[in-house]
């Protein structure tokens, strides 16, 4: 589980010292389960997950894939290899959807649709 905390934080760019500061816990103590020293409760890893997803949005969601056995692109690392129609598809249905107030994303979708992408 550690190795997975540990990616989710270089993948996301969140440094020990930020996530230390949202979440109250030591630098320490954050370094020691990244590194598999320690194991936290339930609780301390729930505010190690909240805490990233503060700083940086997704990363929670990251982790637990991860964890599934899920691996994920960062949606940021999709978009860089998108040539331009695709990416203007992708604009066209987003601003679609943000028109029709459909405000939450699908359940159990882990990279941008496939019909997005097709050209």
């Amino acid at each position: 589980m550690y190795q997975h905390f540990d990616k989710m934080l270089r993948e996301f760019g969140i440094k020990g010292k930020d996530l230390a500061n949202v979440t109250g816990f030591s630098m320490t103590h954050i370094s020691q389960f990244r590194h598999g020293k320690t194991n936290p409760s339930c609780d301390s890893l729930e505010r190690f997950l909240n805490g990233a997803d503060q700083i940086k949005p997704g990363a929670k969601r990251y982790f637990c894939e991860l964890l599934a056995g899920r691996e994920i692109q960062p949606v940021v690392e999709v978009l860089e290899h998108l040539d331009d129609a695709q990416l203007a598809r992708l604009l066209f249905k987003a601003a679609d959807r943000l028109e029709n107030r459909k405000s939450e994303p699908p359940q159990g979708k882990s990279a941008l649709p496939q019909e997005l992408l097709s050209a």
